[in-house]
């Protein structure tokens, strides 16, 4: 058979099984399973030389800057918090959002699947929603309505805005068991003896 030994090393992302996100300053992140959909875009800057005119040389570099644009249902605590609706100065229970709402910094974990449920875990340490608040009810509907989110991704300290690892590749079983609801940058550097 052509080509099944190529296939057979290709991770193809098929599933994203699990997300966690974890405000800055809390220990743990909340996991949600409930994820509708998934999309991720990383940028890059390219340089360019040119001699008389000509384009004699580029390169590109990725800048740890991205988007990642998701559809799921969220708790509503963890609504709240993304988007800096929890006010000290409100009576227990009450939420408002505006000129005060402050979108938070976030670390974004997500445990994805290929088609074989082979493991990938990825973070993003350094994100905030970067969309309105937007809500859809639909009476009578068949089906409840995902929030539909726009996060911005930005490079962390190490410079990296995205890790990622498939779990046969990664050694590190204590970085395994961490990685989606308490992961830090890091975790993920290499320690020099």
């Amino acid at each position: 058979m052509a080509g099944a030994g190529v296939t057979e090393k290709v991770f193809s992302e098929a599933e994203v099984r699990k997300i966690a996100i974890r405000i800055e300053g809390a220990e743990k992140a909340d996991v949600n399973e409930c994820v509708g959909s998934w999309e991720e875009e990383m940028e890059v800057k390219t340089i360019t030389k040119k001699c008389r005119g000509v384009i004699s040389k580029s390169r590109t570099r990725g800048t740890g800057n991205g988007t990642i644009k998701a559809t799921m249902h969220v708790q509503q605590d963890l609504f709240a918090d993304m988007r800096g609706m929890q006010q000290e100065e409100l009576k227990d229970g009450i939420i408002a959002y505006g000129t005060k709402s402050l979108h938070p910094k976030f670390c974004i974990t997500a445990l994805v699947l290929d088609e074989d449920d082979n493991k990938k875990y990825k973070a993003y340490p350094n994100c905030t929603i970067q969309s309105a608040m937007s809500r859809k009810v639909e009476n009578g509907g068949e089906e409840i309505v995902e929030s539909d989110m726009e996060i911005k991704v930005m490079p962390d300290e190490n410079g990296y805005g995205l890790y990622e690892a498939v779990e046969s590749d990664l050694t590190d079983e204590t970085l395994k068991k961490d990685w989606l609801e308490s992961f830090k940058p890091e975790m993920a550097v290499a320690t020099t003896a």
